[in-house]
């Protein structure tokens, strides 16, 4: 326990001072001796390294899901995910230590600490952010050590001690298949949520109170931290959907899992706030300043150099490469993209290449790792921090991206496409047409313009161009006779931009799309349909002149696709490729190895027996909830399933 309490205060010690110049601890302690920290000294670490892990988890994903892109073709580095996918080499993932190492650690000890003073409030907090932790990590790597590293201290100490456990040989926990996992899980949040309605526990006399220091989240209201473990369920139970368990019993119970938080008053969307006057942490992590936790684990954003994908900007955004005819007589950041979330997503900027260089933004996007043209540079496609240029009026920007933003752990708007997917599938399971859904839908993307302040929509406005795009956004994505489960998916992508839940739905959905054959429902749910981007762009930019657009606007698909630089050791060898894909069905990425800093180390055993170790096939292995387990998911070549 020594060696326990001693870390922990490094922990402390290294995270407050970095994020304040508030004297929170006295730290003039010798670190020979023993020392012990109280549950309000680890809480606030807990909850910043909660809203921490949504970060590294959206920061890998947002590339892995081909949303943002990079101008170079280069196929190994040290962000492979937006490379070549060569992961293997890279020496840590952060999202393993944050779970093991910075959140579990202390949990645990803040969980023994509250256990020893019958601080019940604490108790019930630490584990739903275990909840959280280890839902996201699972989800990330699959199976995962469990009850080794959170059920006996001794097995704690021995393995997340390494640098200071002489004995090697003891390094070694069991890893836990992904479903006993999620099995733990369900199990674990039924009883978070009874203990939450159990007074003997929120009532408990020697309950502690919790400040705004403590808890920057919900400031320790329990109320508010139950509503939040519904959420999870919520969010838990979707995995059950498309493939795992798409029944009408599970559809019903998603939905009703989402009801009991949207009429819940206690609900209240977790946002980790930074502060630009010094009254909290400073610089949010998707912010310009790219801050970092410190060097050897944490990556700080790249959004200073990276792209929309074309997938993302140019057939879901409804961006294109030239200024409109009007852009002298608007406020040049709207009329620019078919959605109107664009403009406050990202900024455009100007350039070479403009057909008008009297007008000269645009909103630029790039396939996926192709390598951008010759004549361009990173700084003329969109400032994707979407801080106005020069010239341009400003407008709400990015709620994620200023350094006084926050971090969202969960939205409103994940909530109402978790029910829209599962009213969708209940209808498809009892035989209707899964038009049910549409009214949620629209509710969920509502809330997403909300939270970037887009104008409301409003198709006879002549003074303001933003309420008449978002009307015209309306009728071409939100269709009522287009309405698919890929209008639900597509839609939801969109409201996930920088948000960890965006590369888990692609996932889900077996990045289903015509080059690779595969079909929900008979469709191919991250096609977009020409018509939908280029006719209605056109129609847009030429708001006199309603016609067809040119046929020459139909050429091209739109579909999600991989990236160009693979990196071709790991992935063009003959099982990732089939014969109908115009890329590999078979070899997207669909999980992280484990950390190579301490699971190659110390635990080789347990990754051969896995078929893990040194392994880029395991990158492709599917988890649990995206295999094929009913005829809802069709694929056009035999090899897709091997």
């Amino acid at each position: 326990m020594k060696k326990l309490s001693t870390y922990i205060m490094v922990v402390l010690v290294t995270f407050f001072s970095m994020i304040s110049c508030e004297k929170w601890l006295d730290v003039n302690t010798s670190p020979d001796n023993p020392t012990s920290v109280t549950p309000d000294q680890i809480l606030p670490v807990l909850v910043f390294y909660t809203s921490q892990l949504e970060y590294d988890h959206a920061e890998y994903g947002v590339y892995l899901s081909q949303c943002l892109t990079t101008g170079g073709r280069s196929q190994t580095g040290s962000y492979a995910y937006k490379q070549g996918w060569e992961f293997l080499s890279m020496n840590r993932h952060p999202q393993w230590r944050r779970h093991y190492y910075d959140l579990g650690v202390n949990i645990f000890v803040l969980t023994e600490e509250a256990k020893k003073n019958n601080y019940r409030n604490y108790a019930l907090i630490a584990r739903t952010m275990r909840l959280h932790s280890t839902l996201m990590t699972t989800d990330l790597f699959g199976g995962i050590p469990l009850r080794e590293s959170y059920g006996h201290i001794e097995d704690l100490e021995e393995y997340w001690y390494a640098d200071f456990y002489e004995d090697k040989s003891k390094l070694q926990p069991v890893y836990e298949s992904q479903e006993d996992v999620y099995a733990w899980l369900e199990r674990e949040v039924d009883k978070l949520l009874d203990l939450y309605e159990d007074t003997t526990w929120t009532k408990c006399p020697t309950n502690q109170p919790i400040n705004e220091k403590m808890d920057r989240i919900y400031q320790g209201d329990l109320g508010k931290w139950a509503a939040f473990t519904k959420a999870l369920k919520a969010r838990m139970l979707i995995r059950k959907l498309p493939n795992w368990d798409n029944n009408a019993k599970a559809c019903q119970e998603i939905i009703d899992a989402v009801d009991a938080v949207l009429n819940d008053p206690n609900w209240q969307e977790p946002l980790y706030h930074y502060y630009a006057d010094g009254s909290g942490e400073k610089n949010a992590p998707w912010g310009p300043m790219q801050p970092v936790i410190n060097s050897w684990e944490s990556r700080a954003n790249l959004l200073s150099s990276a792209i929309p994908s074309r997938f993302f900007g140019h057939y879901l955004l409804g961006m294109y490469n030239f200024s409109p005819a009007n852009v002298k007589t608007i406020s040049p950041k709207i009329g620019l993209s078919l959605d109107p979330r664009a403009s406050r997503m990202m900024s455009p900027r100007g350039g070479a290449n403009n057909a008008n260089q009297e007008m000269p933004l645009a909103f630029r996007y790039l396939d996926n790792n192709k390598g951008m043209d010759i004549s361009l540079k990173a700084t003329n496609y969109p400032d994707l921090y979407g801080i106005a240029t020069e010239g341009l009026s400003i407008l709400p920007q990015n709620p994620y991206t200023k350094d006084d933003g926050y971090v969202a752990i969960y939205t409103k708007e994940e909530l109402l496409f978790i029910k829209a997917e599962a009213e969708y599938w209940l209808s498809i399971n009892q035989g209707r047409t899964g038009q049910d859904a549409y009214e949620t839908t629209l509710l969920a993307v509502d809330a997403s313009m909300e939270r970037y302040g887009v104008m409301a929509a409003d198709s006879t406005s002549t003074a303001n161009l933003e309420a008449k795009t978002h009307a015209w956004f309306r009728k071409i994505r939100l269709a009522k006779e287009d309405f698919s489960i890929a209008t639900i998916m597509q839609q939801k992508y969109v409201a996930m931009y920088l948000l960890s839940e965006q590369w888990t739905d692609v996932r889900r959905y077996n990045h289903s799309s015509s080059t690779n054959g595969i079909t929900y429902n008979g469709i191919f749910v991250y096609d977009v349909n020409k018509v939908h981007v280029e006719e209605n762009i056109y129609k847009l930019n030429n708001p006199n002149k309603f016609t067809k657009a040119p046929e020459s606007f139909f050429t091209e698909t739109k579909s999600l696709t991989r990236p160009y630089n693979l990196y071709e050791a790991y992935w063009t060898t003959a099982i990732n490729f089939g014969v109908n894909a115009k890329f590999s069905p078979n070899a997207w990425v669909h999980r992280l190895n484990y950390d190579p800093e301490t699971e190659d180390k110390y635990n080789v055993e347990q990754l051969q027996s896995l078929g893990a170790y040194k392994n880029p096939d395991w990158l492709r292995k599917r988890m649990v909830w995206a295999r094929k387990n009913n005829d809802y998911v069709m694929s056009a070549d035999a090899i897709e399933w091997e």
